[in-house]
């Protein structure tokens, strides 16, 4: 089995108000997201023992995106937040409309745009060119 991406210091200094009740649950969660990332990106370990500079991976980079991941699933909501697992939530009045829109309702572990952004290879840099008439 392999390392873990992050470990629960990583996600305690990512995430200073990490609640006690919950690093039990983080650190599973930890093992997931670092499962998740191995999933999609099964490269990434052979990335890592690339310097960077030779097109390899930073380590900071999975490190951070499971503690995202972990943040995600676990992070407590706020006071006046909709309901918990609810993204957003309406009411109504007169006819009695009602709705709203499920966010994580599992507390499952799950990356963003942003977070593929950073774990995707690098594209080679395109460079500009012209054609000339006559062949030189």
């Amino acid at each position: 089995m392999a390392a873990d991406y992050a470990t629960l210091d990583d996600l305690r200094a990512h995430w200073s108000a990490l609640p006690e009740a919950d690093e039990a649950d983080a650190e599973q969660k930890l093992h997931e997201a670092s499962v998740e990332v191995r999933g999609n990106y099964p490269d990434v370990d052979g990335r890592l023992m690339v310097p960077a500079e030779d097109g390899g991976l930073d380590p900071d980079i999975p490190r951070l995106v499971v503690c995202r991941m972990v943040k995600r699933a676990i992070e407590p909501k706020e006071e006046n937040s909709p309901p918990a697992g609810m993204e957003s939530f309406q009411f109504g009045a007169g006819p009695f409309t009602m709705g709203g829109k499920m966010a994580n309702p599992d507390g499952s572990v799950y990356m963003t745009a942003a977070d593929k952004r950073l774990l995707a290879k690098s594209r080679p840099q395109r460079k500009a060119w012209t054609i000339h008439p006559g062949g030189a």
